[in-house]
């Protein structure tokens, strides 16, 4: 584990001359709002209490829990450090509570995080010693406005408010199946927070774009305590910097203008497998096999598939869901991936106890209906479940040009035994009309314009192994989906856009009031990953040099599958081990 201490902790700290007068600033708020603190580590207890109900963590304990218990420690690292925890936590329900809270901030010097459910896993959204600025409850907006126009005079034919503190629940909630909204995973991500401004993947991107790529506006507290819109006339470096800089680090959003489109039917298909544990048992080899061929198959087939198709994907099973008619999903892959399936994969030992099954489809009126609809609304049962576990989650994009020109040795990374077995089922299926979008036009790492997955790997081992395979000199990580303890991850996170939001940090944050562990401008203790070779160091407060957005590209050899990434592919009974051992693994993994 690499930490090293640079000159300046942070640019903002309370002195002897400027201690807080907390009753002033609990009088300058709303009647609803409210000033919570001193914040004890005791305190967190609470949320242990609430287990894994995701909306009660988003809610609970006046804002302090996190939905991975670990991150509610610093750099989501419960076991070595201390608790992660602000000074005062501010309920704030207005944006005049907001602009008080922040020059409160200012006048005394405190540095101020910004969260509103917790879902940030490398926990960016909460700081210890700050004032967090709890966005949870404030004011739901929820209108629906047609023909709206921005500041430039272009004309969005519809657009929804969503006011600074909803999450997803509550935009699925106004929108109905009225019409298609672009939404996150699950319902308690929050809408207008570090889900959108870290970029914002989507199940149905592929179709519509990412997160960043829906925002008409952003409605901002800066700093400084005013309020400023930002949109593509008004303020745009601003609005560049929020869409894909990361939440937390430009100012407090307060109000966003999201697009909406026509609603669409939903085909959604599965596949995948069942009874594998006595796959493993019984027909080990025939059950490899299955992995391998439908490793094959999506590997060369996902690259050149229709924009209307997004979802997600394993080594054993494929979640789809395709944007329009089911003819239509038909003619555009289901045929083919029916066809594949009956007359391509292997099934002789198939039987009524264990197999592959055939690709299933399901037709929804409407996203809103694929989302679970009003049966799912406030559910947790039916959304992701808050963690007590660790989350040593890494993801990393995956290079559409790197799948078409060397499919063999992408397989034989996805089946590697450091990967496969701490491979997700949730690895975004990307492309489409994300890569549309210039690699400029919004702040996320170029090369999320150019991916055709983001993959995820559960553990330091698969995650280093993936990337040797795909350095951050061919590509980087989605911010949303990245490791707390991601080596070189200012790099990692934007590539070359770094440069420009660190300027535009030093423009809009002056003080470094908005410092927060992976965010832009972020002065702290720095940690790594313990198989990282190289560490960027935060710049001094008088620095005009933005940290390096380079980093030397590592040796990229796999000797045990026996492949070269500069060379060619080979693959002899030491890959085949390598999917035996995927197998046992899984067997083991099984909840």
């Amino acid at each position: 584990m690499r930490l090293s201490f640079p000159v300046f902790f942070t640019t903002f700290l309370v002195t002897a001359n400027a201690v807080p007068d907390w009753s002033s600033l609990r009088a300058s708020l709303s009647g609803t709002a409210s000033l919570h603190g001193p914040v004890q580590s005791s305190d967190y207890d609470q949320c242990l209490k609430l287990g894994s109900n995701a909306y009660a963590i988003a809610g609970g304990a006046n804002g302090i829990c996190m939905q991975s218990y670990n991150c509610s420690h610093q750099f989501c690292f419960k076991e070595r450090y201390g608790f992660n925890l602000p000074w005062y936590v501010v309920d704030v329900r207005t944006e005049e509570d907001v602009i008080n809270a922040v020059n409160f901030a200012s006048a005394h010097g405190l540095n101020v995080s910004i969260k509103t459910t917790g879902h940030s896993y490398q926990g960016s959204s909460t700081s210890a010693g700050s004032l967090l600025i709890w966005m949870h409850n404030y004011v739901n907006d929820g209108t629906i406005t047609t023909a709206y126009t921005d500041s430039c005079g272009g004309v969005t034919d519809a657009v929804l408010g969503i006011g600074g503190g909803e999450n997803w629940n509550d935009v699925l909630e106004h929108v109905k199946g009225k019409y298609h909204i672009v939404t996150g995973g699950g319902r308690t991500v929050s809408a207008a927070g570090g889900w959108l401004m870290g970029g914002g993947l989507s199940f149905s991107s592929r179709e519509y774009g990412i997160g960043v790529d829906q925002v008409v506006d952003f409605r901002v507290v800066l700093a400084n305590g005013t309020v400023v819109i930002a949109d593509a006339c008004a303020n745009l470096d601003l609005f560049w910097a929020l869409r894909g800089g990361g939440g937390g680090s430009f100012g407090v959003v307060t109000h966003v203008h999201y697009k909406l489109h026509p609603v669409s039917e939903i085909v959604q298909v599965n596949f995948g497998v069942y009874g594998e544990t006595l796959a493993v048992l019984t027909d080990y080899w025939a059950y490899v096999r299955s992995i391998d061929q439908w490793m094959d198959f999506w590997i060369r087939k996902s690259p050149y598939i229709d924009s209307r198709w997004s979802g997600f994907f394993g080594l054993k099973a494929v979640h789809l869901v395709f944007a329009g008619s089911l003819a239509d999903a038909n003619s555009t892959f289901l045929d083919d991936f029916q066809t594949w399936y009956d007359v391509v994969l292997d099934k002789t030992r198939y039987n009524a106890m264990w197999g592959f099954y055939r690709p299933q489809s399901s037709v929804y009126t409407s996203w809103y209906e694929y989302k679970g609809g009003s049966k799912a609304a406030g559910d947790p049962t039916r959304t992701d479940a808050a963690s007590n576990i660790g989350v040593n989650l890494a993801g990393r994009i995956m290079p559409r040009s790197v799948v078409i020109e060397r499919p063999d040795e992408v397989k034989a990374l996805l089946l590697h035994p450091d990967v496969g077995p701490n491979l997700l089922t949730t690895n975004y299926f990307l492309g489409g009309k994300i890569n549309d979008v210039g690699i400029n036009e919004t702040a996320v790492h170029p090369a999320l314009r150019n991916g055709i997955w983001n993959i995820f790997t559960y553990g330091d081992r698969g995650a280093q192994k993936v990337r040797e395979f795909i350095p951050n000199s061919v590509t980087g990580v989605c911010y949303n989906h990245h490791y707390s303890l991601e080596p070189d991850w200012r790099n990692a996170c934007w590539g070359s856009n770094y440069a420009r939001l660190y300027q535009l940090k030093r423009v809009y944050d002056p003080k470094n009031m908005f410092n927060c562990w992976h965010c832009v401008g972020y002065q702290g203790s720095e940690v790594e990953n313990p198989s990282s070779t190289t560490s960027t160091v935060p710049p001094s407060t008088t620095s005009t040099v933005p940290p390096s957005t380079t980093s030397p590209s590592p040796s990229v050899t796999n000797s045990t599958t026996s492949v070269r990434v500069s060379g060619t592919t080979t693959v002899g009974s030491e890959f085949l081990t390598s999917l035996a051992h995927v197998a046992t693994i899984f067997a083991l993994l099984i909840m």
